[in-house]
């Protein structure tokens, strides 16, 4: 049951840019009566601008005053958000195809109205029990909904940073996920960005919420473990935990990480009546985002009926493992609006032309025309297969082989009969000397961006498999240290130090006996 008495939020967030990149395109806020989580899509597309943009607008929804409106308030702050977003790349447009996900979880009264869009999550810590709240926006997901393959799966899907619904400029009106939820003493809720969730075991992440209890402690300690784990991706968190409210307490003022802390100049992006020409957004020079950063997939037009077309890069994702990588290679380069289709105005003055021609000029262009055609649809083929090739070149992952850790170059897929990855190198770490995580993450592959982000993930596990052995070692000098006394040798003579329970002196056994 929710609480009889006032209730706020005491929360904390903390944002780190990981261990590979050079920007952090993540953005939160905690505060008392409000959480917030953007993770920014598209590292040459301005995500860390998106994200921005989007935090310094709802963070003025920190207020005591939202019991009746909260949900609707929390919706108009995020379009409004979106509009910012759209109009920045009007003024910029080196931004266009800039995006962000949001998780938002608003206070009214002694409810919390929570939106969501993207793969930011979104988890409740109840009686210890944590649960996830929300749904991820996401091709793998979707794949999972319709039961075309499993959540294990999904974990390993090549395009499973591919996001369905964003906020910003991806060609549709943000689609959000709006509910109310029961705000209960003693809840504990985490929103964060797949930085954490991707590169953290999940059970580590329950433990660590319900016996670290300080917010912000147990942020920094989340961030840790997702470190530890490689940390190729930007790592937010934040948390709030539902207390009652002390009326004679100070008023504590929120707090704002990532992206929108690191450059307050991209609050004023969007904004009416606002020159912001000027405004620096970057050279937008990230390392690693092509494999990792959550990215959007096509939007295509709606024709002048109102049916949506066909999005080649969702069948091209669906077909299979090539197919889903050219899909991706695909996706994230066309950042921008999509395809349009032509128009009735368009399409009746192409029938008009070809009506115009003579009968002279009708055979000599028609079969011109359908070489051309075959030839473009030749060169595309051959381009796709081109640009799937180099995109399985270009991956990595580590695995195991033979019982020591070595590096894949490709993914970790069949199509069909052929494998799509080789090794690469075997190296001296054996997979024995890890721990029980890392030896569970090594059996489902460790995916890396590029061979350089391999070796470091070979250099943690080595340092890991290292510290352990030596750990074995201290051990095992600590129990030879107390092992007893070799029994005396066998003489057949009694021995004066053996007593029964009566203290009478007995014969030892004598040695290969049973007993």
């Amino acid at each position: 049951m929710s609480s009889p008495h006032p209730i706020t939020l005491r929360s904390a967030a903390r944002s780190h840019v990981g261990a590979v990149r050079k920007n952090n395109q993540d953005s939160g806020y905690a505060g008392p009566n409000f959480l917030l989580i953007a993770d920014g899509m598209g590292g040459h597309a301005g995500g860390d601008v998106a994200s921005a943009i989007t935090v310094a607008r709802l963070a003025d929804l920190d207020a005591d005053d939202h019991e009746h409106d909260a949900s609707e308030a929390l919706r108009t702050a995020i379009l409004d958000a979106n509009e910012r977003i759209t109009n920045s790349v009007t003024e910029k447009p080196e931004l266009a195809g800039m995006g962000t996900t949001v998780t938002a979880l608003l206070r009214a009264g002694s409810k919390l109205a929570l939106a969501h869009i993207g793969d930011s999550r979104g988890y409740l810590l109840r009686d210890g029990e944590l649960d996830l709240v929300t749904h991820d926006h996401t091709f793998v997901q979707m794949l999972v909904d319709e039961g075309r393959i499993t959540a294990e799966e999904a974990e390993q899907h090549p395009q499973r940073s591919v996001v369905m619904r964003v906020l910003g400029d991806v060609g549709a009106a943000p689609d959000l996920d709006m509910s109310i939820r029961e705000a209960r003493l003693g809840d504990r809720w985490m929103l964060c960005s797949d930085g954490l969730t991707g590169f953290a075991d999940i059970d580590e992440i329950k433990h660590t919420l319900a016996t670290v209890d300080d917010p912000g402690a147990c942020c920094d300690r989340l961030v840790e473990m997702a470190l530890d784990g490689g940390g190729a991706d930007n790592i937010t968190v934040v948390i709030g935990d539902v207390v009652e409210a002390d009326d004679s307490a100070e008023t504590i003022s929120g707090e704002s990480v990532g992206s929108v802390r690191d450059n307050p100049q991209f609050a004023l992006l969007g904004q009416k009546d606002t020159p912001t020409e000027l405004i620096d957004t970057g050279q937008f020079d990230t390392i690693g985002e092509e494999n990792t950063d959550t990215r959007p997939l096509d939007i295509v037009d709606r024709p002048d009926n109102g049916a949506p077309a066909a999005a080649s890069t969702a069948s091209g994702t669906a077909a299979g493992p090539a197919g889903a990588s050219a899909a991706g290679t695909a996706g994230s380069a066309a950042r921008g609006r999509g395809t349009r289709t032509a128009t009735a105005a368009e399409t009746q003055e192409i029938v008009r032309h070809d009506e115009d021609w003579d009968d002279d000029e009708r055979p000599r262009r028609r079969p011109l025309l359908g070489i051309i055609v075959t030839i473009a649809v030749l060169a595309a083929l051959v381009l796709a297969g081109v640009v799937g090739y180099t995109f399985i070149r270009g991956q990595y992952y580590v695995a195991a082989d033979a019982g020591n850790v070595a590096v894949y170059r490709g993914i970790a897929q069949k199509l069909g009969p052929i494998e799509l990855s080789e090794l690469d190198e075997t190296t001296d770490v054996r997979v024995d000397d890890l721990s029980a995580y890392s030896q569970r993450r090594i059996e489902q592959t460790i995916p890396a961006s590029s061979r350089a982000d391999a070796d470091r993930l070979i250099g943690n596990l080595r340092d890991e498999a290292e510290q352990n052995a030596a750990k074995k070692m201290s051990a095992g000098a600590a129990d030879a240290s107390t092992d007893p006394a070799p029994p005396p040798e066998d003489t057949g003579e009694p021995n004066p130090d053996s007593t029964d329970q009566q203290g009478q002196g007995v014969p030892e056994r004598p040695s290969g006996t049973g007993g």
